[in-house]
Order: structure tokens, then sequence, then C-alpha cells
């Protein structure tokens, strides 16, 4: 298991090989939480260095002995929901003028293993939960922990999340 709490000593020297370590521990996870809400990868890797950012500036508020894990994942999903709420707002569409947008487009073709194709029939909270599991490789107890849902539905929610994806 990472020791979190003593590279974050070092980092608070600003040791950047402490940064880098705890950023290659994390950033799946991070990744996933972010996607998982935003469903936009360019945001996301925005949202990303934003979660890194804060996580620097509010050092202090973490709690030596905690799930580091869990609290960077929480700022990650909170930068993340701020930004979903923000920028989906329900805007009137002109469709003269956004003709484009309601032209038939043919599908394209993508990868049965597609990460993406996979995911889209579920929900944000069903994504949110395996993408935790399967691309952070999380626990469900620190799923849990950050969804703020009991265990049991982490479990359900993730159960049925895999049999929609079948």
């Amino acid at each position: 298991m990472f020791d979190f709490d003593g590279r974050l000593d070092a980092l608070r020297r600003k040791d950047e090989d402490a940064f880098r370590e705890i950023y290659d521990q994390t950033k799946h996870g991070v990744y996933a939480v972010i996607v998982a809400i935003v469903r936009d990868r360019g945001i996301a890797e925005d949202l990303m260095q934003e979660t890194y950012m804060k996580m620097l500036a509010h050092l202090d508020a973490y709690e030596p002995g905690r799930n580091f894990n869990a609290w960077l994942v929480q700022i990650a999903k909170n930068l993340a929901l701020d930004h979903y709420r923000k920028e989906h707002k329900t805007v009137p569409v002109d469709p003269q003028e956004n003709a484009y947008v309601f032209d038939r487009v043919e599908p394209v073709e993508q990868s049965e293993y597609d990460l993406e194709t996979l995911i889209a029939p579920l929900d944000t909270e069903e994504r949110e939960i395996v993408l935790l599991h399967v691309v952070s490789d999380t626990n469900f107890k620190d799923i849990a922990h950050i969804v703020d849902n009991p265990l049991g539905t982490v479990l359900w929610l993730y159960n049925r999340a895999i049999r929609k994806m079948q």
C-alpha cells in the first residue's frame, strides 16, 4: 500500500518527486470521477489540473491518517459537479441558426471495447462508481465514502450498471 502521509510531508517541502508519485497513484481515480460527471475528455483534463492545484493549496486541510485518495477524489468530484452545474443550464437553441446540429449524422464505428461506448447507458452515479472501481481500482468501501452512499447501495448500483453494460 502506498504511504500517502509520508509523501505528503515531502510534498509540503515542495518535493517534486513526491508530487509525481502522488499524481501517479491518484490520477486514474481523479480522472474517472471527473469524466463520469462532465463526459468530456478535454474538460476532464482541465479539471484534473485544477484538482491538483486545489489539493496543493489546501493540503493543510487534509487530516493525516484519513484516506487521502478519497479526500482528493472528493475535491475532483466537487469541481466537476460545480462545472457541470455552471455549464449545463438550459439554453434556448434556434434550429435555423444551428442547422448543422440537427442534420443526420452517420454513426462512427467504434470498437466494442471502447470504454465510452460501454458506459454510455449508465447514469452519472453508475458511471462514477464503475469508473472508480474499474479504472482506479478503488474498493467499494472507499467508493461508498466518496459518493456518500451506504455500501449496500453502492454494490447494488455497481451490479445494476454491469447488467446495463452487458
